[in-house]
């Protein structure tokens, strides 16, 4: 079976349901409510489903492994969540591939090239190399985060060329949730610019990772990254980003645990401790070691200028229909902005205005007394610096 999975965000949805949905927050879970469809909903990409047991295995290197692959997007972010625990201390890492549009690097069937320097995931050691693995995506990019909390970033600028280096910072990241920033993402690595990533590590094992009992669904504790959509060039318009996810040991010997998962065929070359791990410079193109396409398609769609207010402003009503009083729901990006809010007739007249102040980043409340309104619509009006969003108030007091 073709093991391609597709994350569709549609254009044709309407305008308040975009709206309503919940924004992804960066803090190593994944949600019951990032999870769902359209914009800013996270939506399964594949999971290794093979059970992770420390008695009886099989599962990747130690107490680990991976869970499950979420994608989601918004107008101006790229989402990937890696269900799953990497073994703590260790340099055993989770490695994500990407496949960009408008980039030219790796194609697909043809060898990694080889980095020298161990200093990376994606290097050369005594025991082997990443160098020579053929992977069944083109490999543009790919970004990893190891036991010992190093985040570390290659990019592959030709079939023969390629480039990796640590993206910390000089230092390790936070593995309790708290979002990190990358560093360093001038010239190759321009493409990682303004990345953030949150990885929630399970201490005692994957045993221990609430997603281990749901196959990575709700509660998981995971490795998020949060992709800038214009460094990573994507082009205006629905585009395709391709990913893979790998949990692969320090020195570059290849777990089982990857998704797409393979089913069927040997899985691998090697058998290690009773685990059917993969080995070294695996041909993930050999569809009699594994057969179906290793590669996960994010459909990314550029949202229309009215659709990308609405799902920035994230702006709710509830209850509503209001029979005395209301709350009303809606997020400030980034930095501190000018907010106006307003209640207007159906014909644009202001009845009323809430709120006209420059308030700080982040969710906000704001009451609305209903009981000395007329029965009858009204329409909410959330201005956020140049974007704006609407919503019809019914009171039926």
């Amino acid at each position: 079976m073709n093991k391609i999975t597709t994350l569709a965000l549609a254009t044709t949805l309407a305008t308040a349901a975009l709206s309503a949905q919940a924004q992804i927050t960066l803090d190593g879970v994944i949600t019951a409510a990032e999870i769902g469809t359209g914009g800013n909903k996270y939506q399964s990409l594949g999971a290794f489903s093979t059970a992770h047991n420390p008695a009886t295995g099989p599962m990747g290197f130690g107490n680990a492994g991976l869970l499950r692959l979420y994608g989601a997007n918004s107008t101006t972010k790229l989402y990937i969540g890696i269900a799953g625990s990497i073994e703590v201390g260790s340099k055993n890492n989770f490695q994500l591939y990407m496949d960009l549009p408008n980039k030219t690097g790796v194609p697909v069937g043809t060898g990694l090239p080889t980095i020298a320097s161990s200093a990376t995931a994606f290097g050369t050691f005594p025991a082997g190399t990443i160098g020579g693995t053929k992977l069944d995506l083109e490999a543009d990019a790919a970004i990893a985060v190891n036991g010992q909390a190093d985040v570390m970033g290659a990019v592959y600028t030709s079939a023969t060329t390629a480039v990796a280096k640590s993206l910390g910072g000089g230092a390790t990241i936070l593995t309790d949730g708290t979002p990190n920033q990358v560093y360093g993402t001038t010239g190759d690595y321009a493409l990682f610019a303004n990345t953030r990533l949150a990885y929630k590590a399970s201490l005692t094992g994957i045993s221990a990772n609430p997603g281990n009992t749901n196959s990575g669904g709700a509660g998981s504790y995971a490795l998020e990254y949060e992709f800038d959509r214009t460094a990573l060039g994507l082009p205006a318009g629905a585009s395709i980003v391709r990913v893979f996810a790998a949990y692969v040991s320090g020195d570059a010997y290849w777990s089982s645990d990857i998704i797409p998962q393979t089913t069927g065929g040997t899985q691998g070359t090697t058998t290690t401790g009773g685990l059917n791990n993969i080995g070294f410079s695996p041909d993930f193109t050999n569809t009699t070691l594994f057969p179906g396409l290793q590669a996960a398609a994010v459909n990314v769609v550029v949202l229309s200028s009215r659709q990308a207010d609405e799902t920035a402003v994230a702006m709710s009503v509830f209850p509503n229909p209001s029979e005395g009083a209301s709350t009303i729901t809606y997020q400030v990006q980034g930095a501190a902005e000018a907010v106006a809010v307003r209640v207007t007739d159906l014909l644009g007249r202001e009845v009323r205005t809430l709120l006209d102040a420059t308030q700080t980043a982040g969710f906000h409340d704001l009451s609305v007394a209903t009981g000395d309104l007329s029965r009858g619509t009204y329409l909410v009006q959330v201005q956020v610096g140049d974007k704006v969003a609407t919503r019809r108030l019914a009171v039926t007091h």
